[in-house]
């Protein structure tokens, strides 16, 4: 969400967060207005300590670690990262995780064994 904030529009940005449950998966989404990015630029966004500030020479403050960190907490548990330009600017960020038993029925979910 931080990212989705900072790397948006300086005046009129928006951020849209989506939740979703597919068949035995849920779905976290994250877009925003922003620059138009290129497929080049979109494939260097998860590699650690590569900053904003660098890729889009922005005034951003931080160290480059944010989808670096969302993609290996995704990987952890055994989930999916997709980075995905728009149409205008902006990006979208989906991750998509297992759906634990329990998840959406009432019950408790079971804890997740540890990797």
């Amino acid at each position: 969400m931080h990212n989705a904030i900072v790397h948006n529009l300086p005046e009129g940005g928006t951020v849209r967060v989506t939740t979703s449950v597919r068949a035995g998966t849920v779905v976290l989404a994250v877009e925003n207005t922003g620059v138009p990015l290129s497929p080049e630029l979109i494939s260097t966004l998860t590699e650690p300590f590569q900053r904003g500030t660098e890729r889009l020479r922005t005034h951003h403050a931080g160290v480059g670690l944010g989808l670096a960190i969302v993609e290996t907490i995704t990987r952890a548990h055994d989930g999916t990262l997709a980075l995905a330009p728009l149409t205008g600017g902006g990006l979208r960020v989906t991750v998509e995780l297992p759906q634990v038993a329990g998840s959406g029925d009432g019950r408790p979910a079971r804890a997740l064994p540890s990797p």
